[in-house]
């Protein structure tokens, strides 16, 4: 982690580390060209087809396409994107995205462990690369994550209004992702795990389910206006478990069960519907996993390996603007390709790169390694605190989804952001060598 000293200097400077971590966000996207690949490019050219023809997200000519994806997102870059066309819009969005994050970290951590630990909470996100690298990619992932904080948010003002306006954050949350679904899930399991209070809370989880519905409805009957469907989620699930799901699979993504001949062959793919595609993908899965289901239980292990092994997915476009990781680097250097790490790149900036990669990376070993602890030690106290239980709700149900599709880096990028949460009061009681007696305890504010 962070050295002590400098750690009590940067919480005594608290406010002045928020303005530095704010104009390194402004500097590096104004001084980096933003070229996207993937995902990212996917979403800005379905938001600019929207755009053309005047319409918004899906479309009838988006039935066509293998999924519908993130409509909350994708309509809210066409909404910007309309006013200014131009990368830096999606950029600045993400920074404003990012700096509600950290304000949502420290807000929710203030309310659980008290302002020291909030304020611990914000020093060790400032640090996460992996955050600050997304400011020039184009994920799903802030807009998600900050729907999710801002419904934890409100749920901790225990009001009804704010129960309403938690419950209209999740549903927003599945807008954009369909596993905004697992914390509607942790909600629900919290409430009859209290099992003393069932009737006492009654009216409380009503209204936060009231608040989802509310959102889903309307945004739903918002996409149907538009296109006819009712449409409120992303519709890629069968796809991505067909992936983790063929003779082929490797735990990781890998596009080989669609090639001719495979399992998620489609003749003449543009006549079928995302729907129809979606079905048949869902079906081969499903005959797939029934008839080798020792084999598809043995490449869970795997899956958190891709997901948790190293963590990097948009480092390297922080670092040096390309797709570089470090698992692709490891694969060249035990392939001996080592002329085809990095091509083009001078030495130095090779070196930089690895150094900075590899200080990185034990930065976030030493995230994981203090979460899986704080766990083992306290777990009688998270399961008794109803926040940290919906959030350890959220975590653990998010990643066995995952696993029922396949891993990858990106995708455990909910779950850091709430172990910063579950560390700070550790890392500040020990930054300030107190004795470790409670999670929640002395040093902690205990939320009822």
């Amino acid at each position: 982690m962070i050295p002590n000293k400098i750690f009590a200097y940067l919480n005594s400077n608290f406010k002045t580390l928020l303005l530095l971590y704010f104009l390194v966000q402004l500097f590096i996207l104004l001084f980096t060209s933003l070229n996207y690949t993937s995902d990212s490019l996917y979403y800005y050219q379905l938001a600019q087809g929207c755009i053309s023809n005047h319409t918004f997200y899906p479309t009838h000519q988006n039935f066509y396409n293998d999924y519908l994806v993130a409509p909350a997102y994708i309509n809210l870059l066409i909404v910007l994107l309309s006013i200014i066309n131009s990368k830096l819009v999606i950029g600045f969005l993400n920074i404003i995205l990012n700096f509600t994050q950290v304000c949502l970290v420290y807000k929710i951590t203030e309310n659980i462990f008290g302002k020291n630990s909030g304020k611990t909470a914000v020093i060790i996100y400032c640090f996460y690369l992996s955050t600050l690298g997304m400011i020039l990619m184009n994920y799903t992932e802030m807009l998600f994550m900050v729907f999710v904080l801002m419904s934890i948010y409100f749920f901790l003002k225990k009001s009804n209004l704010m129960y309403v306006c938690s419950g209209m954050f999740a549903g927003a949350a599945v807008g954009v992702r369909p596993l905004g679904w697992v914390l509607v899930a942790a909600y629900l399991i919290n409430y009859f795990i209290d099992f003393k209070n069932l009737n006492k809370n009654f009216g409380n989880y009503s209204l936060l389910i009231t608040g989802a519905a509310i959102f889903i409805l309307g945004f739903g009957l918002f996409t149907y206006s538009n296109s006819g469907r009712f449409i409120y989620t992303s519709t890629n699930a069968p796809i991505n478990i067909l992936i983790g799901a063929n003779d082929d699979a490797t735990g990781a993504y890998n596009d080989r069960v669609f090639e001719k001949g495979n399992a998620g062959y489609i003749e003449n793919p543009e006549r079928f519907t995302y729907d129809q595609k979606q079905n048949l993908w869902m079906h081969e899965a499903e005959i797939w996993i029934f008839e080798h289901p020792l084999k598809w239980l043995s490449l869970f292990p795997m899956k958190l390996v891709h997901m948790f092994a190293w963590d990097d997915f948009s480092v390297s476009k922080l670092l040096v603007g390309n797709d570089w990781n470090l698992y692709r680097i490891v694969k060249n250097i035990f392939s001996g390709k080592f002329s085809e790490i990095m091509p083009g790149e001078q030495p130095f900036v090779k070196f930089s790169y690895f150094i900075i990669l590899i200080v990185h990376h034990l930065y976030y070993y030493s995230l994981i390694t203090m979460l899986l602890t704080v766990i083992f030690i306290y777990f009688k106290e998270i399961i008794e605190n109803p926040i940290l239980r919906i959030l350890i709700l959220f975590s653990v149900m998010g990643i066995f989804i995952h696993l029922l599709t396949f891993g990858d880096a990106r995708y455990k990028y909910p779950y850091i952001i709430t172990a910063m949460i579950f560390i700070s009061p550790i890392v500040n009681q020990i930054v300030n060598k107190k004795k470790i007696k409670s999670l929640t305890g002395e040093y902690g504010k205990n939320y009822v």
